[in-house]
């Protein structure tokens, strides 16, 4: 019975699973931190190389400042490392093939690396090209949803000037209304005035007419009796 393991994610150093397969992605190979893609792996590598280049250029010019070492591993009859076969420069080649090999050794591990990183790049790429198209996308859904607020806010402003228009015909109607109606109404006051004037007029006139009335009445009281005096006395 064999255990399945789970993968980890490609990123150097990172304990955590890759994240779930998806259509634009069927064979995720970095988890979900942000940071962890072939892009943020290929700096990675390349600032640890960086790193090992500079302890061994270190380590090479602590070496050289501590002088050279003797050579304890040569073979009987051959030359010691540093001190025989010469080469055309004055170097010893045996020592320069060890080096060679010894760096050769160091940094291979770092290029295998970035080799997989590089064939990666396909991936990468890929996955630069969804995110470009989807923030493509969503720059074109935002311009969309900017246009379309736009044109609300002109259909309110266009529908704000006719509603304001139509308050002030309004408000002009109104007050035209409200003169006409205090004109009606002084005018109304000036005729009951003048109504009131001539009911005086005839008031008098009628008290005139009684006042007559009744002297006549008086009038004719006397000469009745002045008469029927004179009827007696006959």
């Amino acid at each position: 019975m064999t255990v399945e393991t789970l993968p980890l994610c490609a990123y150097p150093e990172c304990t955590n699973h890759p994240e779930a397969p998806t259509p634009g992605n069927p064979e995720p190979r970095y988890c979900a931190h942000p940071d962890h893609n072939a892009l943020g792996a290929f700096r990675r590598f390349r600032a640890k190389r960086q790193q090992r280049k500079d302890e061994r250029r270190q380590e090479a010019e602590a070496k050289k400042a501590a002088g050279p070492a003797p050579a304890a591993d040569a073979l009987p009859g051959e030359p010691a490392m540093g001190a025989a076969m010469p080469g055309m420069d004055g170097s010893d080649p045996r020592t320069d093939l060890v080096a060679l090999i010894s760096q050769l050794s160091t940094d291979l591990p770092g290029y295998i690396e970035e080799l997989a990183v590089i064939t990666d790049s396909a991936a990468a790429e890929e996955r630069i090209r969804t995110v470009t198209r989807a923030a493509a996308q969503r720059t074109l859904d935002a311009e969309q949803r900017a246009a379309l607020a736009e044109e609300a806010a002109d259909m309110a402003i266009a529908q704000l000037d006719v509603a304001k228009h139509r308050f002030e015909e309004e408000v002009d109607t109104i007050r035209q209304e409200a003169a006409q109606q205090v004109a009606d109404v002084a005018f109304v006051r000036a005729e009951l005035e003048r109504y009131r004037e001539r009911v005086a007029q005839l008031e008098e006139r009628l008290d005139g007419v009684r006042e007559e009335a009744d002297a006549a009445r008086r009038e004719r009281s006397e000469i009745a009796r002045q008469a029927e005096q004179h009827r007696c006395a006959v």
